[in-house]
């Protein structure tokens, strides 16, 4: 018996012996690949996903009720993870002003044809299913409107260019059809300068109510990226939609449209038919949005005094009126930083820079949370050595990466950090972004700083409820987040990180 416990003893001694000699062996990839595997797993980063799409948080608008939750939720995890509050007095969330109009419940909208009945005409009311044929704008005034219909091209008013869709055309009182961007084609960077304004929906939104229109059917995506109009409403539609009122008008709208980009000459004509767009709409001028900001310091005493920042957005669509979870736009990306920051956080070994970690606010809503962040900076700009933006992680089987053109040294890390780690296809490109800026990279890059937009590509559904988290493939995920840990990690121990060249 004593000798069987002398035999264990020594064993168990041997045992730590190797464990300590391990320890003392383990290289710097060692320590991080172990935190890699035991943190970033499919199934933590998919409760994540889970978590943040819930119905509860009713589409996380931009100053609403259900965005102020989700910011709750990630700060929790920041504080839990140990990252260290970002803002001054300990905070994590960075408030700042974003009007928001919430739609709600009983909103819709119909089309009504034309129909001869012996010298009479009736109307004919065709309904259509929310999101497969409509979503309501979320900028929309609160109104009941029936009016007739006028197709108004893309909308756009411009005499410095000789264009103009609503020349020779009466809107007043009525419901012009529009479509999104313009109709220049070329991407000359003097013709995308040019154009960029009327690309705006803001804009085109305003320029309808100029003319005198009571309403607008929209032909693009649905955004809370407007301005509000207490007097004017107006809703998404899809080209199906558009189709129905082309029908009787001889003519075809995909070879109206094609005209238009061909001659540079509006085709703008009353449809004939009539639409109701019915919005019950509520608006918060005093709205506010929340940035969260959480730190982990570097290891390096004088490379901690730079930041790697990670930003993903957090915000969605909200109700229109109907709730669109937004799992991989953008959920899957906060899901991929929570990952990140908790690897890193409790990593027997920190990176020399010190890494931001940054869920923005307002992205949908017209970019407001980064602008806000980089025109009320936290950190001075030039201390910020990188930045990271995340867009739609979750679904797909590729990868791909834009970097500021200005910036050319990201590609030499984000190939890295795949071909080490990942092994997935990978894409990346040089970009000018002067066309409307559509991510916070954007935002970054515009304003100089050293950005880089991540993203997955081959799947998932855009501003869609289909966007939920079974359109989320978890072993994508799972490589994204890799990705993005390796990316972070190279950028942050990268002893002179020049990403000029």
């Amino acid at each position: 018996m004593k000798k069987t416990l002398l035999l264990t003893a020594l064993f168990v001694i041997a045992i730590g012996a190797t464990a300590q000699q391990q320890a003392r062996t383990s290289t710097p990839e060692d320590l991080y690949l172990d935190a890699m595997h035991r943190y970033i797993t499919s199934e933590k980063l998919f409760k994540y996903v889970e978590e943040l799409s819930d119905s509860t948080l009713q589409g996380r608008l931009v100053g609403t009720q259900g965005m102020a939750k989700a910011a709750n939720i990630v700060q929790g995890y920041y504080a839990n993870f140990g990252l260290l509050p970002a803002l001054p007095n300990a905070r994590y969330i960075q408030e700042y002003p974003n009007p928001v109009t919430e739609i709600h419940y009983g909103s819709s909208m119909s089309i009504f044809f034309p129909m001869s009945v012996g010298k009479e005409t009736i109307w004919i009311e065709k309904s259509y299913p929310w999101a497969d044929r409509w979503f309501a704008g979320n900028y929309s005034g609160n109104g009941d409107v029936t009016a007739e219909v006028v197709y108004a091209g893309f909308g756009v008013t411009a005499p410095e260019l000789g264009y103009d869709d609503y020349k020779g055309i009466d809107v007043k009182g009525k419901i012009v059809l529009i479509e999104g961007e313009t109709p220049n084609r070329s991407r000359e960077a003097a013709d995308i300068d040019k154009w960029y304004p009327h690309t705006l929906h803001q804009n085109k939104l305003s320029n309808a109510a100029a003319h005198g229109a009571v309403g607008l059917l929209y032909l693009w995506v649905p955004g809370p990226n407007a301005l509000y109009n207490p007097d004017f409403v107006y809703c998404h539609v899809t080209e199906e939609v558009v189709n129905d009122i082309f029908l009787g008008t001889g003519r075809n709208y995909r070879e109206t449209a094609n005209k238009i980009y061909e001659t540079l000459k509006p085709q703008s004509f009353n449809t004939g038919k009539k639409a109701r767009i019915n919005m019950v709409s509520t608006h918060n001028p005093n709205a506010t949005g929340k940035n969260i900001l959480g730190m982990i310091k570097g290891s390096d005493p004088q490379l901690a005094n730079e930041y790697i920042v990670v930003s993903a957005h957090l915000d969605h669509l909200g109700m229109i009126p109907y709730h669109i979870a937004g799992a991989n736009d953008n959920n899957s990306c906060v899901a991929a930083m929570l990952g990140v920051a908790e690897a890193l956080a409790k990593a027997e070994i920190k990176p020399k820079r010190s890494i931001l970690f940054f869920s923005v606010d307002g992205e949908e809503a017209g970019l407001t949370g980064s602008h806000w962040f980089i025109q009320n900076p936290i950190i001075p700009k030039e201390k910020i050595a990188a930045v990271i933006n995340l867009e739609q992680l979750g679904a797909g089987e590729r990868i791909s990466a834009s970097y500021a053109y200005t910036f050319p040294g990201f590609d030499q890390y984000l190939k890295e950090a795949n071909q080490r780690y990942v092994h997935r296809r990978l894409s990346t490109s040089a970009t000018t972004f002067r066309p409307r800026p559509r991510t916070d990279g954007a935002v970054f890059m515009k304003a100089g700083y050293p950005c880089v937009d991540i993203r997955a590509s081959g799947g998932g559904f855009y501003h869609h409820p289909k966007d939920d988290p079974d359109s989320i493939n978890p072993e994508m995920l799972q490589s994204s987040a890799n990705w993005l840990y390796w990316l972070t990690i190279l950028l942050a121990n990268e002893e002179k990180l020049d990403l000029t060249k």
